[in-house]
């Protein structure tokens, strides 16, 4: 990495003119891509290493400019170096939503994301393809391979039996808006003009209109109080002006928030285990925890919640203790 520092480095300050640069590290996703703030002195840009051989950046060029020229808060691409994987974006800003909540701002946040989220959901575009139920089904093996089988070593429990059919089946019971797949605190940027600056979009896709709004309300990060999830997914359903049954996608909303959340304490593992990264090993027992008390709600995921509650949970908090990557 540091060669690769070096190297995109030298090709910023070649792209801007200028000389004596810094970088500085951005926090790291789930991706095999790396962020740095680059500071001129006079402006800052973001700069991403992004290996050609890992991820589609033409995609990601293509979908930054679509959603930008729909209204929407992604970045500029200032240059790309695509066979090195280089891109020189325009910054965002450093306050993420997570900051913003931390700070007490919540409301104006979440107001400009749903906003934000019809807008998103109004985009056609060839670049944007199908979430198909094979792809929900291959995420929710993410966390009975990576979270059960390799994490925690346990088998697929009985309770489970059917769960992911209910949950995929959710999905399909609302109507298909193109979908950012990832619209949480830590992708959303809260800026300074109150406008909202979105990152991570290019895994876009076109499924359940309920997702990105379930991402947003029961976020993996931070958990809200019934009462505000209740005010901005009305809020959101009354926007989107959604042809279906509101009691519909109130039901499909928290089975999908369960499927999503479900998917991430996996890749939580996964990151861990494959790539070395115990940056989120941390927030795999409040997640399951969110996910055990909303299943309760739910006939279909009832027993897996109490499961999870009383089998799961301990033991994930051993194997925790027993780990000394925890952050």
């Amino acid at each position: 990495m540091s060669h690769d520092r070096a190297e995109l480095a030298a090709w910023v300050e070649q792209t801007l003119g200028t000389k004596g640069i810094e970088l500085a590290r951005l926090p790291v996703e789930a991706s095999t891509r790396h962020f740095f703030r680059v500071s001129t002195g006079v402006s800052t840009f973001v700069a991403m290493l992004s290996p050609p051989d890992t991820e589609d950046n033409p995609r990601f060029i293509r979908l930054a400019r679509l959603f930008r020229n729909h209204g929407l808060g992604t970045p500029e691409v200032h240059a790309a170096d695509l066979d090195r994987g280089m891109l020189l974006l325009e910054d965002l800003g450093a306050r993420d939503f997570a900051a913003a909540y931390a700070a007490g701002e919540v409301d104006a946040p979440l107001d400009a994301a749903v906003s934000d989220l019809v807008r998103l959901q109004s985009v056609a575009s060839e670049d944007i393809p199908p979430y198909t139920t094979t792809r929900l089904a291959d995420e929710l093996a993410i966390f009975t391979d990576w979270l059960l089988g390799r994490f925690v070593g346990v088998d697929v429990p009985k309770a489970y039996t059917g769960v992911a059919d209910a949950l995929i089946e959710a999905t399909q019971s609302v109507p298909r808006r193109p979908v950012h797949r990832d619209y949480h605190c830590r992708n959303l940027i809260w800026r300074n003009d109150s406008s909202v600056g979105i990152v991570d979009f290019q895994d876009a896709l076109v499924g359940p209109c309920c997702y990105d709004i379930a991402s947003l309300l029961r976020d993996c990060y931070v958990e809200f109080d019934e009462a505000r999830v209740a005010m901005w997914r009305h809020r959101f359903f009354e926007l989107a002006e959604l042809d279906c049954r509101e009691s519909v996608f109130e039901r499909a909303f928290d089975l999908t928030a369960i499927q999503r959340q479900l998917k991430a304490v996996g890749i939580f593992a996964r990151l861990h285990l494959s790539r070395g990264r115990p940056s989120h090993l941390a927030n795999i027992v409040p997640v399951l925890d969110r996910i055990s008390r909303l299943g309760r709600d739910y006939p279909e995921t009832a027993e897996f919640a109490a499961w999870i509650a009383v089998e799961l949970l301990p033991r994930v908090a051993r194997r925790l203790e027993d780990s000394p990557c925890v952050p």
